[in-house]
């Protein structure tokens, strides 16, 4: 039995929610897009309500462009 084979046996047994979680978390692995945690209540905005800036985004354009 292949790789392939084992796993589609097992997404068998998953319900459409465990699956629908399951890509997500594949799909962010494949894509490189690190795991994160979602952020506590009133971290996601500025004090002025605005949403907060991609910080990690903005220094990893920085030493790119060095």
């Amino acid at each position: 039995m292949t790789t392939r084979e084992k796993v589609e046996r097992l997404l068998d047994r998953l319900s459409e929610a465990q699956l629908k979680a399951e890509y997500e978390r594949l799909r962010e692995t494949v894509d490189g897009a690190p795991e994160m945690a979602p952020l506590p209540a009133g971290w996601g905005e500025t004090v002025t309500g605005e949403p907060m800036p991609n910080v990690v985004a903005a220094l990893r354009r920085s030493r790119a462009s060095h």
